[in-house]
């Protein structure tokens, strides 16, 4: 995942060598979040250091590409004001986008409507991100990877961390179902599986699943004929704890509005 990839990446390029990267599945799809999440990039936080990671994001994303094709979608993104509270509130992040160097704007009703031609009349407004954008997390996964092989990091997909070997408190091996990995240390970025890795080292990890509603719709009429990847600028819409991004001829709908599930 893009996790796991990342951390290969970062750590090979400042000169860390000896890196392996185990996956149970298959590269790089590997069927976890990584590749099932919508791709949405924002940028702007109340924390400093959340922005400054998600700026660093968007830079490292802009830059991949995987066989010519690019690994970044350039869209920006509106956030919805359905309430003139909300309105007062993206006036203040813009002010915080600003202190931490991103570019926003609060938009009207009129020329958020002109944007994005789906939106609502009866909105107050939106902010504007013209630097947020769609990601494509598996082949960024990907094109992480190939630098990292050229750093000498090794890959291996279909392979089963089955135990971690612990003496004193200490790493000294992983065992998988296609052998032994002598090392003296572990990163999990197994997601969901991360407490059943900790387990093994004797470390707590406190993280269940939840499910979560995302739903992609039937080609659209409106999008009939689109080939792009998307042209339409990511939406959130605060105010009821849902994002909309569109993906060809169609839109991925996502909301936080249901009770929490346990998987």
């Amino acid at each position: 995942g893009i996790v796991g990839c990342g951390v290969a990446y970062f750590l090979s390029k400042r000169g860390w060598r000896d890196i392996v990267v185990v996956e149970q599945g298959p590269l790089f799809e590997t069927g976890g979040s990584t590749t099932h999440a919508p791709g949405l990039v924002f940028q702007i936080n109340p924390s400093r250091a959340m922005a400054e990671f998600a700026k660093q994001t968007v830079d490292l994303y802009s830059s991949l590409e995987l066989d010519g094709e690019p690994c970044w979608t350039p869209v920006g993104s509106l956030e919805v004001a359905w309430t003139p509270e909300r309105l007062e509130d993206l006036h203040r992040k813009v002010g915080v986008a600003t202190t931490w160097g991103i570019e926003a704007e609060v938009l009207s009703t009129e020329a958020s409507v002109e944007r994005l031609p789906f939106l609502s009349n009866r909105i107050h407004g939106s902010m504007w991100t013209p630097t947020d954008g769609l990601a494509k997390a598996p082949m960024a996964c990907e094109a992480m990877s190939r630098v990292s092989y050229q750093n000498g990091v090794s890959f291996h997909a279909h392979t089963t961390v089955t135990d971690i070997e612990v003496s004193n408190g200490r790493v000294l091996a992983v065992q998988t179902d296609k052998g032994r990995i002598e090392t003296e240390m572990v990163f999990a970025a197994g997601g969901i599986w991360g407490p059943r890795i900790g387990r093994m080292a004797g470390v707590h990890i406190p993280l269940y699943p939840m499910q979560h509603l995302l739903a992609w719709t039937a080609p659209l009429p409106e999008l009939r004929g689109e080939t792009a990847e998307a042209t339409h600028p990511i939406l959130r819409h605060q105010d009821e704890a849902m994002y909309f991004r569109q993906r060809g001829e169609g839109y991925a709908i996502g909301s936080y509005q249901h009770d929490p599930l346990l998987t």
